[in-house]
């Protein structure tokens, strides 16, 4: 099972995202704790970074890093003038 302990080494890590025909780069931001989560091992959400310019919609896809590839639900949550910010929560 996945935990945030996967991940609390490769923030500022890029994965590529597979989407349709082509590739994105999302950079992995945060890994936070979700204290009130009852999942085995605990929840937690991670934060990525991508570009303004490809915004993705909510849905599943192939995250594949640094000694990591799986399948991964992600929700848009933000954007500023240079990037949109993606939340994956596991809880």
């Amino acid at each position: 099972m996945i935990s945030a302990s996967d991940f609390e080494s490769s923030v500022g890590q890029t994965f590529t995202v597979d989407v349709g025909n082509t590739q994105l780069a999302l950079e992995l931001n945060a890994v936070r704790p979700l204290s009130s989560s009852s999942r085995l091992g605990g929840g937690f959400s991670l934060l990525f970074k991508g570009p303004r310019d490809t915004a993705l919609q909510q849905a599943t896809y192939r995250f594949v890093g640094n000694n990591f590839a799986d399948d991964i639900f992600i929700v848009p949550v933000s954007a500023d003038a240079t990037a949109v910010f993606y939340e994956a929560v596991f809880n």
